[in-house]
């Protein structure tokens, strides 16, 4: 699915370069479920934005679906996203002023899909994240969870094969942030989708596969979950 090798990323900040990462390598294959944590500055971020195609290292390669993407132009680069990547983030990121439906789009939108599709493949996506009865509500007139799961609609109408989401949870509530956690288990496992999550939270660390912890720009530890691990994972 893809690999990481060796990757280096570099900025210049006055007098002085920092290496956000420092030579990672990971592999994450077809249909897993990897979470990546550290503390803040350890580069989980930064190497998000890169397995995101939102950023390019300074050296090393990404390998994703057999493409080495690590050198691509900004246009080839933002292609590489629309085809393969779905994003989830935090704060939700809908438009306030138009529908559930219309937030939905906007990704076919972008990649030039006729209307009828759009709508068609939009209901469907809002349909299996549970909320097919809500295509013409605003974000204002829905819950936090329920904004949070047409963000993932959206992530998901292009049919991607990876799903980033970057603190799913970090704005819910422990009780609709398990919910949430559980929507992206049913969609693991209905869709064969791999999943990739950066959090803070140990309980939905747990619930991963795999626990790729991050530090000082570098692989820390690359461990798997046990099925106890799992089973006793509680979202805060």
């Amino acid at each position: 699915m893809l690999e990481l090798k060796n990757i280096v990323k570099t900025y210049v900040m006055g007098h002085e370069t920092v290496r956000a990462l420092d030579g990672v390598t990971v592999t994450i294959k077809d249909g897993e479920y990897v979470a990546i944590v550290g503390p803040s500055g350890s580069g989980k971020s930064t190497l998000m934005n890169m397995i995101g195609c939102l950023d390019v290292p300074t050296s090393g390669e990404y390998i994703l679906n057999g493409q080495d993407v690590s050198k691509l132009r900004d246009d080839d680069l933002a292609t590489a996203r629309n085809k393969h990547i779905g994003f989830v983030f935090q704060r939700f990121n809908l438009l306030s002023r138009i529908t559930a439906q219309r937030n939905v789009e906007l990704p076919l939108r972008y990649g030039g899909v006729g209307g009828k599709e759009r709508a068609e493949r939009a209901k469907e996506a809002m349909t299996a994240v549970g909320l097919g009865d809500r295509l013409t509500h605003k974000p204002v007139e829905m819950s936090g969870g329920q904004q949070q799961r047409v963000a993932i609609a959206r992530a998901l109408v292009n049919h991607p094969t990876l799903l980033l989401a970057d603190e799913p949870t970090g704005a819910l509530d422990s009780k609709t942030g398990a919910e949430i956690m559980a929507l992206f288990k049913k969609l693991r496992e209905e869709r064969g989708i791999t999943i990739v999550i950066v959090t803070h939270d140990p309980g939905v660390a747990a619930q991963a596969d795999r626990v790729v912890r991050i530090k000082d720009g570098r692989v820390e530890s690359d461990t798997l979950n046990t099925e106890e691990d799992r089973a006793n994972a509680v979202v805060h």
